[in-house]
């Protein structure tokens, strides 16, 4: 099974240009099975979800596209390179790059064939300069409209190793001394007054320890307590005030679901970025399908020269092995510790594949 592109109607693999982008990209992953559609003139049928129209000719037309929940991909000329719009249903991304031509049908129809998201392939394409995988970061576009520092904030310490994201303080404080490096408090209860007291006895619970704990969520009482620092998801950066955060002292950790997410984290200068969900997971519902290792790698290499990354999602001791060999410097867990029958052996046994690997880097 593998994913399948036309573009105008006839299969990708008949452009010589399309085919000399898989060269240059390397295999096609045989991962799943979806069929995109780019076009470039009228298209010949109905609008999927997974349609993308470059830059159609007339408002009316885009409008009956979209709602038929097609894709519309728009660029523009500017003074500095130029934008482009992305459509969707009621989304709207807009993005500034540097250069000023539209995207080659050909470059975005490989992206969709390696299995990438539509906005991580516009992105990925964006990028692209015919040698190989992009990964230098400066070759991305820019998001515009979202929360952005100017600052960045306080630094996390590259390789922490094992990262816990736990429901109460007192998984903090007992993790804590198991000698647990970073740990997150996340408390969905909706008691305000609860989370408070979960906050404040997390804090003391690390208190006397070397554990760096981060607050999910709850930005102001992260800072009214004195956390190390907070961790906040896509949604949640446009309603924090990053000003207070960074002036508080916190480190500012954000979850990214795939590049164009990364992107808008990097606008905000965080300490780290969380990468995922790496695999199925049944702790929270997720917007988008599981990374796997594949991709991770990848991010990895985009990233990893900028920030510290955090792996999560899925991750248990059957799985971590091929999280720590893709570069990341943390890899995150919850059911796989709080779940365990004995919680101290699985916080050890975890532990311990950081150091094989640290041991086996170093005989290497």
């Amino acid at each position: 099974m593998s994913v399948s592109v036309t573009i105008d109607g006839q299969p990708a693999e008949r452009s010589e240009a399309y085919l000399e982008v898989l060269r240059d990209l390397g295999a096609v992953p045989n991962e799943s099975q979806k069929h995109f559609e780019v076009w470039t003139s009228q298209p010949a049928g109905p609008a999927t979800s997974e349609s993308i129209w470059l830059a159609p000719s007339t408002d009316s037309v885009e409008d009956e596209w979209l709602r038929d929940g097609g894709a519309v991909l728009q660029a523009q000329a500017i003074s500095e390179g130029a934008q482009d719009w992305l459509f969707r249903g009621n989304s709207r991304i807009k993005v500034r790059c540097a250069i000023p031509m539209p995207i080659e049908p050909e470059v975005l129809a490989a992206f969709l064939a390696h299995d990438f998201p539509l906005v991580d392939a516009v992105m990925l394409a964006r990028a692209y300069r015919g040698c190989g995988w992009p990964n230098n970061l400066s070759d991305y576009p820019v998001p515009l409209g979202g929360p952005s520092s100017s600052t960045p904030f306080p630094r996390f310490p590259r390789s922490s190793g094992l990262y816990a994201v736990v429901p109460t303080n007192d998984w903090v404080r007992r993790l804590s001394q198991e000698n647990v490096s970073v740990l997150q408090l996340r408390d969905k209860r909706k008691d305000d007054a609860r989370r408070a007291i979960e906050v404040s006895k997390a804090v003391e619970a690390v208190a006397t320890t070397d554990a760096l704990l981060f607050i999910n969520d709850d930005w102001r009482l992260a800072v009214q307590h004195g956390a190390h620092g907070v961790h906040l998801g896509q949604e949640d950066i446009a309603l924090a005030d990053l000003g207070s955060i960074r002036q508080a002292g916190l480190r500012l950790g954000i979850s990214t679901h795939g590049i164009y997410e990364m992107l808008c984290a990097h606008a905000c200068k965080p300490s780290y970025m969380a990468l995922g969900a790496i695999y199925a997971t049944e702790t929270k519902a997720m917007p988008t399908a599981p990374q796997g290792l594949r991709r991770l790698e990848h991010y990895v290499r985009l990233m990893s020269p900028h920030y510290p990354l955090v792996a999560i999602g899925g991750i248990d001791l059957a799985r971590i092995a091929g999280v720590w060999d893709s570069g990341v410097d943390c890899a995150a867990v919850l059911r796989a510790i709080v779940n365990a029958e004995d919680y101290r052996r699985a916080v050890a046994d975890l532990m311990a594949t950081k150091s094989r690997m640290n041991s086996a880097t170093e005989a290497a």
